[in-house]
């Protein structure tokens, strides 16, 4: 049980690190606007999976590229083309999981923005 919440303090920590990083505070700051949202618009609880789903992925996701960061400027503090390639990368996962993101929350709250405006 001790190596167990032994992992869990070191997990926390890392989410510790995490929420210094600006994009990571942007997200979840953007996350909890959609979760107000939802607590507003009373939607369904499939609607409440597909946001909380989306809120994990994108959130875990900044804490991979952060990760995957710090790693790379441990290795080498020089330019190289493999360095940024793997830093661009880890951020593009981030982008496109966002961006799916974005339009899974349209998808969810337009009928109810519309219902709202009419």
């Amino acid at each position: 049980m001790n190596t167990f919440l032994q992992s869990v303090r070191y997990a926390l920590q890392g989410l510790q690190a995490a929420f210094v990083g600006r994009n990571f505070r942007l997200q979840l700051g953007m996350a909890l606007l959609v979760l107000a949202a939802g607590f507003y618009f009373s939607i369904t609880r499939l609607e409440w999976c597909v946001l909380l789903f989306n809120i994990a992925l994108v959130l875990s996701l900044e804490v991979v590229n952060s990760s995957l960061e710090n790693l790379v400027d441990l290795v080498t503090r020089e330019r190289h083309p493999l360095a940024g390639k793997v830093k661009d990368l880890a951020a593009g996962a981030v982008v496109v999981a966002s961006a799916m993101a974005v339009v899974m929350g349209v998808i969810v709250f337009w009928p109810y923005v519309e219902a709202a405006l009419n």
